[in-house]
């Protein structure tokens, strides 16, 4: 039996190989006792795949700027102690691996999602865009604008700080005006940087914030209208993902191998 966590920034969500998703707050949930406890109720798991929204290598969590825990060796720990295997991947890398399943003809895919935080990731030629530290496409730590505030991640420009659920207090529709103009100049910004440097055929878009806002949808077409090179560019397909689990399923493939 395989257990399936996504580990985000405001929900945790699970199940057992196909049964039903359950889901919890993640910051009223402690992840080892969780895992331990699931571990003790059904003695026939032997995998567990988590989903988690931060920096993750080789079964250890490197950094989590939304989430209490890090560098910790999940991967170790519950193999030296109950001999269950775990296997570790950011969540937008899985939420994109499901988002390559539907569209594998497309040469460049790039998933941003805006939740509680602000992430991207990349799949080119068919494979995940990892880089040497398994970081590569954390966009919403990429230096934008200083705030009095300091991201998770120990700055205090990061894209994040203008452009997710944190910098909205909540909603779009009742944020400032001050709030929401950043908040759109923050995600045109990172639109451009992605379109210029990876220059994608297909741009999937997820997360709360977005689900909320379907407007951001037709918002991110205009700014591709007015792009540079625009005259020379091909078709770019945007679109908002078509289920809230994403990531969930996205592990589910990567477990099939």
């Amino acid at each position: 039996m395989n257990l399936y966590i996504d580990f985000g920034g405001t929900n945790f969500r699970y199940c057992l190989d196909d049964g039903d998703l359950l889901t919890l707050k993640s910051d009223e949930t402690e992840l080892i006792p969780f895992l331990e406890s699931q571990i003790n109720m059904h003695n026939s798991i032997k995998k567990i795949f988590i989903s988690f929204a931060g920096q993750v290598k080789n079964g250890k969590i490197l950094s989590a700027p939304n989430i209490k825990i890090q560098n910790f060796n999940l991967g170790q720990y519950f193999y030296d102690k109950y001999s269950v295997e775990v296997f570790l991947e950011n969540d937008l890398n899985c939420a994109a691996v499901y988002e390559y399943s539907k569209y594998k003809d497309a040469d460049v895919l790039a998933l941003f999602y805006i939740g509680t935080g602000f992430g991207s990731a990349f799949v080119i030629d068919g494979k995940i865009l990892r880089g040497k530290d398994n970081i590569a496409g954390e966009i919403g730590h990429i230096p934008f604008r200083k705030k009095d505030l300091q991201c998770g991640c120990g700055r205090d420009d990061c894209l994040e700080l203008c452009v997710s659920g944190k910098a909205l207090k909540g909603t779009f529709e009742h944020a400032d005006e001050a709030a929401k103009k950043e908040f759109l100049e923050g995600l045109a910004f990172a639109f451009h940087t992605v379109l210029n440097l990876f220059n994608p055929d297909l741009f999937i878009l997820g997360g709360g914030v977005v689900r909320n806002n379907p407007f951001i949808l037709d918002f991110l077409k205009e700014e591709y209208n007015n792009s540079s090179f625009k005259a020379i560019r091909s078709e770019l397909k945007i679109s908002i993902s078509d289920i809230d689990n994403a990531s969930i399923e996205g592990l589910k493939i990567l477990s099939r191998g």
